[in-house]
């Protein structure tokens, strides 16, 4: 009888947890969400306080998982005998990804233009509403050329060592402890000392519990999702994006065009079937698109790539949070379509050069937003727009407006893209994976 109960017992859980992580599930809460958001606004303000409980649990045990991943894995890259060849992937992939990345987002936006003929009653729209929410900026209808501020390259470098890594730690700056995630796993690398062996597996252990935490939270993915969706469709009804729209759609295909050339390149590299491969990739693009939280997404990327696809695990560990953190593709993408559609709302044509350039600085600019969230993030775009003389505070607005619709996919971008460059850089393991034991390795991943 107590046979039974447990076999029972046992079932249901694992019935349970299928339910939980299905597609079926996730969408149906994001339908939820959807409506909370534009028919419910009360209900959705009540339930906002659940979906940022959810995020601020994802996001606890992100820093840490950062500094232990990234310390052990380098420090033992160091060691490795293919060491050089992982440092060489590395120095040409980025570059090389990034650069492709924001190129092909400037060639759609180029060719969609979606910034043609806004009228100004549109822009007077959106910014009376954005203003009604209690932001302080003024709209400027004439599209007269500001002086902005010089560009922040010498802030950027400045901040990416840290002077007290303890406080970077404290204060979630991102960028600054992973540049000395990435020293400090160098210099233990270089000790070559048995002592240095234990600190390595403190940190593993470090890591394997904040990732067991953060497995077990994904669980619970369809409420977050759905209190997410409807807090911030709660704060900006439908009604209002229309005479933004078509810059929407083009940004949204862009990525979507993206996101399939980074799936293709995946299952390339792994050679399983495209359908495992989608299987496999399914919680880290529903897990970005329900948080808006590339930091959030590390551990389930890596699990994902290194326990399902079967990737090799410590370059894995070390290229993964690099290319999410440091590289930030989605930010590229959104750039680079963001200052082509300005350009374009001020009649402004750009050529050949203007292009390139534009491409160069989106990959700056999504470089500098690291650990930067919301109209901080937006502001960045500065960084493009400033060389081309053309004004942020005047169109600030837009981007705020729309900036819940589009985040999402953003951070989709940023987590699915980096991914896509690990696999360019990680080689396959010669190992087979069945379904069980992917699904086994994804509730017990380790460093």
């Amino acid at each position: 009888m107590n046979s039974c109960s447990t076999s029972f017992t046992s079932f249901l859980i694992r019935f349970l947890i299928s339910c939980l992580r299905s597609p079926w599930t996730i969408g149906f809460s994001a339908a939820i969400g959807v409506y909370l958001g534009t028919a419910q606004p009360q209900v959705a303000a009540w339930i906002a306080p659940i979906g940022k409980v959810y995020l601020g649990l994802l996001k606890m045990c992100v820093l840490p998982i950062l500094l232990s991943a990234i310390t052990v894995s380098v420090g033992r890259l160091m060691t490795a005998p293919n060491a050089r060849q992982s440092i060489r992937r590395i120095v040409v992939v980025f570059p090389l990804g990034l650069l492709l990345v924001s190129s092909l987002s400037v060639t759609i936006a180029a060719i969609a233009q979606p910034g043609k003929n806004l009228s100004a009653a549109a822009l007077e729209k959106l910014g009376v509403l954005v203003n009604q929410s209690g932001i302080d900026l003024e709209v400027s209808l004439s599209g007269t050329e500001t002086e902005t501020p010089a560009f922040p390259l010498d802030q950027f470098i400045g901040s990416l060592v840290p002077d007290n890594i303890f406080s970077a730690l404290s204060e979630g700056q991102t960028l600054r402890v992973l540049v000395f995630a990435i020293i400090f796993g160098i210099a233990l690398g270089l000790v070559r000392d048995p002592v240095t062996r234990s600190l390595f597996e403190s940190l593993e252990s470090i890591y394997r519990a904040c990732n067991r935490l953060i497995q077990g939270l994904t669980l619970l993915l369809p409420i977050g999702l759905c209190s997410l969706l409807a807090a911030q469709l709660s704060q900006l009804g439908l009604d209002i994006l229309a005479p933004m729209m078509r810059f929407v759609l083009v940004t949204i295909l862009t990525f979507v065009i993206i996101y399939v050339l980074s799936t293709i390149l995946i299952w390339k590299q792994t050679k399983q079937s495209p359908l495992t491969v989608l299987a496999q990739l399914k919680e880290p693009t529903f897990l970005a698109l329900a948080t808006s939280s590339s930091l959030a997404c590390i551990p389930s990327a890596i699990s994902t790539l290194s326990d399902n696809l079967g990737f090799d695990r410590q370059t894995t560990q070390l290229v993964t949070p690099l290319s999410i953190t440091l590289c930030r593709f989605g930010s590229v993408i959104y750039f680079a379509s963001a200052a082509l559609f300005v350009a374009q709302l001020y009649n402004k044509d750009l050529g050949g050069e203007q292009l390139a350039i534009v491409a160069l600085l989106a990959i700056l600019a999504g470089m500098a937003t690291s650990g930067a969230t919301g109209v901080v993030t937006l502001t960045m775009l500065d960084i493009v727009l400033n060389p081309l003389r053309l004004p942020l505070e005047a169109v600030l607005v837009l981007f705020i407006a729309i900036d819940p619709i589009l985040d999402p996919f953003r951070t989709l971008g940023i987590v699915h893209t980096g991914m896509a460059a690990t696999a360019l850089i990680a080689q396959p393991e010669p190992q087979n994976f069945s379904v069980p034991e992917a699904e086994s390795a994804v509730t017990d991943s380790s460093l």
